[in-house]
């Protein structure tokens, strides 16, 4: 039951380019690069608060299932706090599609300057950077699209709980449908994360073979 979204890879931060290194183009790829990781920062600092979510509402839906139908009065009360806990979700679901789109958008400004790139190998590692980040972005429209669909199925659950006429069978069927739901959020997510991690170590590639002399905040 409640198969959740937890674990995700982010985009890995160079801080302290060195002044005078690289090239002019290089440099300002740098800066596009950087300024995307800096864009996804909301995305980053929801996930606490969409673990927190997840969590109370498993815990809610547990303190329910234990009732019976004269409890029916409280059982309404929690279903309603967890619905309450999913419109929460919803909004930092959407300040966190907000945030890849836009740092899609930053990164997507490196290709005026990948123009003016004199070596072979450079302009192989953005188009390879290109491809990931795409694939990043394509993996991420379906974590998005299908985790605002396991919400909706979530909010099936709980108002299905409210109804003092509900079967087992019912139940378990919702509680199936939310299961397989998050399912596929799951197959998404690791997409995301593969992709996320091949970004990750191509654009160190990128940075140690135009000789930006960075670090990274692990």
């Amino acid at each position: 039951m409640f198969r959740k979204r937890y674990g995700f890879v982010s985009l890995a931060i160079a801080v302290g380019l060195l002044a005078g290194c690289g090239s002019s183009a290089t440099e300002t790829i740098y800066e596009h690069l950087e300024s995307a990781v800096e864009l996804e920062e909301p995305f980053v600092s929801n996930q606490q608060a969409l673990q927190e979510a997840e969590e109370k509402e498993y815990e809610l839906y547990e303190q329910m299932i234990t009732m019976g139908t004269d409890d029916l009065v409280e059982i309404e009360q929690l279903a309603d706090e967890a619905i309450t806990s999913i419109e929460q979700r919803e909004e930092l679901i959407e300040e966190e599609k907000e945030s890849i789109e836009q740092s899609k958008e930053e990164f997507d400004r490196i290709n005026e300057a990948a123009t003016e790139l004199d070596q072979e190998e450079l302009v192989e590692l953005v188009t390879r950077l290109e491809e990931e980040m795409n694939n990043r972005f394509d993996a991420y429209h379906g974590l998005y699209t299908n985790y605002i669909e396991a919400m909706g199925e979530d909010r099936t659950l709980f108002e299905l709980l409210k109804d003092e006429e509900l079967s087992i069978d019912e139940l378990q069927a919702q509680i199936n449908t939310v299961n397989e739901q998050y399912e596929v959020v799951e197959q998404y997510k690791e997409s995301f994360n593969e992709h996320t991690q091949k970004y990750n170590q191509l654009k160190r590639d990128f940075y140690e073979k135009a000789e930006l002399e960075v670090q990274y905040e692990e």
